[in-house]
């Protein structure tokens, strides 16, 4: 969803939500905000000299995410800031 600031657009996300729960399909929201964080602590990093990956915020909620459940739910990933082209790509 995207939108002028104050549109209310979080609000109907987290409307969306609390609704799916309560109607019984269970709803995670990661919310972030990729502007406060470096492109590398959001992403990730690989460490040139030992080829060690070091996890970013988004992709340890990737990994979050994609772990197999036995519950049904639905897991949303909302960026809560303006669209930059630093973290947007």
């Amino acid at each position: 969803v995207v939108g002028n600031t104050g549109g209310g657009k979080s609000v109907v996300i987290n409307a969306l939500a609390e609704a799916q729960t309560k109607l019984g399909l269970i709803t995670k929201l990661y919310t972030l905000n990729a502007k406060a964080c470096t492109v590398n602590e959001l992403y990730g990093i690989l460490d040139p000299q030992t080829r060690d990956w070091q996890d970013g915020l988004l992709s340890k909620i990737f990994r979050e995410i994609c772990r197999p459940t036995e519950k049904s739910e639905k897991r949303i990933v909302m960026f809560d800031t303006d669209v930059d082209a630093l973290w947007v790509e």
